[in-house]
């Protein structure tokens, strides 16, 4: 089990904690979009918990596809990222302060570029997403189930959890 893009919410074993930044300790330092460390159909579940959201349009597609690659077949990659539409809909209707509806369309910034949010997702778009980097047999919203060992945050209306079946 993978917890990709692990940052400062590491999950605890049988995770495996990947992230680009060495300064959150992952258990491995990599690009998501090449990881030959695993090999094809290895693993039953990866999490991308609020990870997504830092790359820009496109940005991320090599690192769904190698998800893709790198899961089982009937296997689960679970997606986290703000709910951009529930985000907007709160904020024009005056319901969430300027300063948590920014932060959270454009990253909490903590001294790395790499903080910030450089695109952002709906259900529909998040499939269309998905549906570029692999043949999922099933696209569905996460219905938050506990997962064992994940600190995986919500639910929540501003989080948008998502689950790609291989």
């Amino acid at each position: 089990m993978i917890n990709l893009c692990s940052g400062q919410r590491p999950f605890v074993k049988p995770w495996i904690n990947v992230d680009i930044q060495e300064r959150w300790n992952p258990d491995i330092v990599a690009d998501g979009a090449s990881m030959p460390m695993f090999e094809d159909g290895s693993a039953d579940m990866i999490v991308i918990h609020h990870g997504l959201e830092h790359f820009g349009c496109g940005e991320a597609d090599a690192m769904l596809s190698e998800c893709y690659r790198i899961l089982k077949p009937g296997g689960s990659l679970l997606i986290f990222v703000p709910n951009l539409r529930a985000l907007a809909q709160r904020w024009l209707t005056r319901q969430m302060e300027d300063q948590l509806y920014f932060t959270n369309v454009f990253g909490a910034f903590m001294g790395d570029e790499a903080d910030r949010h450089k695109w952002g997702y709906t259900p529909e778009s998040m499939w269309l997403t998905l549906s570029k980097c692999g043949y999922w047999s099933m696209f569905k919203a996460f219905d938050w189930r506990e997962i064992e060992g994940a600190d995986i945050a919500g639910p929540d209306f501003w989080i948008a959890g998502y689950e790609g079946i291989k």
